[in-house]
């Protein structure tokens, strides 16, 4: 069951619970709220959603999964609704947010942060100083390391013999 209020955009879909525990656990990790992270899903993972991922976890129980859509996505949203067959939206919302939760954690930071690791792998490459807000503040240095934290299986990167996590770094210059 999918609701939309036009006012709002509200966005509520019933999901495996599967689902609603890797976005909690990725809220967490990522320091940002559950609307930034859904609507950073809704973007990134809705060209991919045809992965039937849904149906494999059947088993699993089910809890609504409830956001409110940013008006910049409104359109967008409005243009992938148009573009499906033979799939009402509530459907479309369970792929598209189980073709992310299938994935690693690392994968799914990929997705959602491509082009801040892309201008981090660049500038690890041309062995740039930088400058980061960090949790325990501002942090200036080369990257030494860009790698997966095997314990966490998120993606870290290495900045004067200190491991970050990328997805918890702000690039300031």
């Amino acid at each position: 069951m999918l609701k939309i209020n036009a006012e709002k955009d509200n966005i509520r879909a019933l999901v495996p619970k599967y689902i609603l525990e890797i976005i909690a656990k990725d809220v967490e990790h990522f320091q940002i709220s559950k609307y930034k992270l859904c609507n950073l899903i809704l973007l990134k993972f809705s060209l991919r959603f045809r992965s039937n991922h849904c149906q494999e976890m059947s088993f699993e129980e089910k809890e609504y999964l409830q956001f409110t859509l940013h008006k910049e996505n409104t359109g967008f949203y409005i243009e992938i609704r148009k573009g499906i067959n033979g799939m009402n939206e509530s459907e479309m919302i369970r792929e598209i947010f189980s073709s992310y939760a299938v994935l690693p954690s690392f994968l799914r930071e990929v997705n959602l942060f491509r082009e801040k690791i892309a201008f981090l792998m660049s500038s690890h490459k041309e062995y740039r100083v930088l400058k980061f807000h960090t949790v325990e503040g501002i942090v200036e240095g080369r990257i030494e390391k860009i790698d997966r934290n095997k314990k966490e299986n998120y993606l870290q990167i290495l900045v004067n013999g200190k491991s970050y996590y990328v997805s918890q770094i702000e690039i300031i210059s």
